[in-house]
């Protein structure tokens, strides 16, 4: 269609000049089938008055006799044609005022395009969807189905304009969004969904969106100082892929893909990240700067003081969140290698030397704290503890043959000290240990209870 006052050209589904803003004007196809029909009939009706005329010419040759009859009839036929052209001409023009009240109504041309679009005669759909928006351009529902038949007909951008157009006036309209992803996918336009889903209200439509959104990556931690290694996760709702970079660079589907937490070791670094969805569809950058400080490690606290003992103490080391303490007791400094403390430690007979050290995740020991005690119970002596151990057993039925017996550290309850004897068959220790009062000779079993860094007593069996 050419405009008529700028005569630029225009495409269907507009209805005004894009240039100059002129409207188009419809030009309704029965305006000249009416032209048609009555310029017909006023030729049949001359055709008929020249009949008529020349009859009259015939009829002057007749006797005189018969003309006042032949006049009469004449008069007769000629009253009975201007009846039936008068018939004519009304049946015509109130068929002709019909289709014209037809061609105007909003209802009857509406039904008309539900037919054509539902016959899937969409050509046909589209001429009368624009002259049923031209009768109501406020009506929604024609102009989705304009917009419908041009999509069906695979004429995307035409049905893309319809529906922008009427965005404008319907911005919570649903169907109309649900229309323009459905054309924007056909063509592969994912940025023009995005787009779309920024006009919209996401409240309301983020389901609808859902699937063209990328949400950007999220940290497990904020960025700033720490102390010791720190291993970062980064996480997406949803499905997708996360990139990133740690040497400034803009991540892009060429960086590191991120599947296991990120470990950052001393120094500052800087993660940048983007997620791309399933559809492809890009976020938006995320990026924490952390700096990791190397901890001055610290050294182990030992609250048992070194000294002379008579009465057993337990071996302590005041908690600590640097690391695991670990200890020797042959003077070597302690190493990941060595016995981890865990309480409680009971104080060995006779002299002894204890070495503790803290050694953080990294590997990063502290100093070497020592501690030495030297331990005398005052009572019978341990060779008869453990004699009264293995006497003990013997009385209850079991068989110590070829057993051992050794009492190698102490432990206090209350005022009572206790010599602390292990069981040994063929150099190996057995499981149960057994605890002598100093003082009175008596035999227990005792246990090791780690909950309460403490020993249990028991009966023996």
């Amino acid at each position: 269609m050419i405009c008529p006052k700028c005569g630029t050209a225009i495409d269907e589904g507009y209805m005004y000049c894009p240039k100059c803003g002129e409207e188009v004007i419809m030009v309704p196809d029965f305006e000249v089938e009416l032209e048609e029909g009555i310029e017909q009939t006023i030729s049949e009706v001359a055709e008929l008055m020249a009949d008529s005329a020349m009859g009259d010419m015939e009829d002057r040759s007749v006797p005189a006799e018969n003309s006042k009859n032949t006049i009469s009839l004449k008069i007769k036929l000629l009253i009975a044609a201007m009846i039936a052209v008068g018939l004519v001409l009304v049946v015509g023009i109130t068929y002709i005022v019909k289709q014209v009240r037809n061609y105007y109504s909003f209802d009857e041309q509406f039904g008309k395009l539900s037919v054509e679009f539902k016959a899937g005669d969409y050509e046909a759909a589209i001429k009368t969807a624009r002259h049923v928006i031209s009768i109501n351009p406020d009506d929604e529902r024609a102009r989705l189905l304009l917009a419908d038949s041009y999509f069906s007909l695979e004429k995307y951008d035409e049905s893309i304009a319809v529906l922008n157009e009427l965005l404008d006036y319907f911005p919570k309209d649903k169907s109309i969004y649900e229309r323009l992803i459905a054309n924007y996918e056909l063509e592969g336009d994912v940025d023009s969904i995005i787009r779309l889903s920024k006009r919209a209200d996401p409240s309301t439509y983020k389901a609808l969106f859902s699937v063209y959104v990328s949400e950007a990556p999220q940290f497990s931690e904020e960025g700033g100082n720490y102390y010791g290694r720190q291993a970062i996760k980064l996480m997406i709702p949803g499905n997708g892929t996360i990139y990133y970079t740690l040497d400034g660079s803009y991540p892009d589907e060429k960086s590191e893909v991120y599947t296991t937490p990120i470990v950052l070791d001393e120094g500052e670094t800087t993660i940048r990240a983007i997620h791309v969805n399933d559809k492809g569809v890009k976020s938006e950058e995320a990026s924490k700067t952390y700096n990791i400080i190397k901890p001055a490690t610290e050294t182990p606290r030992v609250l048992t003081r070194s000294g002379d003992y008579s009465i057993p103490q337990l071996i302590k080391v005041a908690d600590t969140r640097a690391g695991t303490v670990y200890y020797t007791t042959d003077g070597t400094d302690p190493t990941v290698d060595s016995k981890e403390y865990e309480p409680p430690i009971p104080m060995p007979l006779g002299k002894s030397e204890f070495r503790f050290a803290i050694i953080s995740d990294s590997g990063e020991a502290s100093d070497t704290v020592s501690a030495e005690y030297n331990l005398n119970i005052s009572g019978i002596d341990k060779e008869y503890a453990a004699g009264l151990v293995q006497l003990t057993l013997m009385t209850k039925g079991h068989d110590v043959t070829g057993h051992e017996f050794s009492a190698k550290y102490g432990y206090s309850q209350g005022s009572r000290s206790y010599y602390i004897i292990e069981e040994y068959e063929g150099g190996k220790r057995l499981n149960t240990v057994f605890a002598v009062d100093a003082q009175t000779g008596e035999v227990y079993t005792i246990t090791r209870n780690g909950d309460k860094g403490d020993y249990d007593f028991g009966v023996v069996n």
